[in-house]
């Protein structure tokens, strides 16, 4: 099973986020909560956490891509 992980919304004026770095790269086990990139918005860097343990998978943006805000940047497989 995939579980997405999302560019989450931090400010009421917020559309995108800059992903400044991947913490983990593809095919890395990762644990819930675990932190797993960086992104910047207008008013601060932070991190964003795995939402369930597994293996990070089919990452859809790079470093220094922006995506939207809601955008699925990767996935992780459960299963």
């Amino acid at each position: 099973m995939r579980e997405p992980v999302y560019m989450p919304k931090f400010g009421m004026t917020m559309t995108e986020g800059l992903i400044v770095e991947w913490l983990k790269a593809e095919g890395d086990r990762v644990s819930e909560g675990e932190a797993l990139l960086t992104v910047q918005t207008e008013k601060v860097d932070t991190d964003i956490h795995a939402p369930a343990s597994g293996v990070l998978v089919g990452i859809q943006y790079e470093a220094n891509d922006e995506a939207p805000v809601g955008e699925i940047v990767a996935y992780i497989e459960t299963a």
